[in-house]
């Protein structure tokens, strides 16, 4: 669905609106920090995010536009990450420690950490006694003790 006319995204809302339609806007990790500027949704609609400085782009958030008959929903993309998994929780510990201090973005979850592939990252973790497998998934890193959220 595209419209000749430009549509400025203006706010996040709370609850999915009964009424109007909706324009997806696939985004990666790094596309969901930026909260300003112009962007493509997935039909190819020119948009331009005016959103409040604060926060981040989740996937599944409703924003609210200029045109009471239009949002957009945000869409995590799948992105090619690196799976580091091992037998010693100790092991992950340490591989997370020293993923941190590269100040790579990881995604931490029960058994196993995710982090964007990287040749350079792939090659440093076979140092470590941890299975690596790469992946498509969609990537949501912790954010940083210094974030401004």
């Amino acid at each position: 669905m595209k419209m000749n006319k430009q549509i400025v995204v203006i706010d996040w809302i709370k609850e999915k609106p009964k009424l109007g339609s909706f324009l997806k806007l696939t985004l990666s990790s790094d596309e969901r920090k930026i909260l300003r500027g112009k962007r493509l949704t997935d039909c190819d609609q020119e948009i331009i995010l005016q959103l409040p400085r604060e926060g981040k782009l989740n996937d599944g958030d409703i924003l609210l536009t200029d045109d009471a008959n239009f949002y957009v929903k945000i869409i995590a993309k799948t992105e090619n990450l690196i799976e580091i998994s091992s037998k010693s929780k100790i092991e992950l510990i340490k591989t997370a420690y020293h993923l941190g201090n590269r100040h790579v973005e990881i995604e931490i979850e029960e058994d196993i950490l995710l982090t964007k592939n990287d040749y350079v990252i792939e090659n440093m973790l076979k140092n470590f006694n941890v299975d690596i497998v790469n992946t498509k998934k969609k990537f949501f890193p912790e954010r940083g003790a210094h974030s401004h959220e």
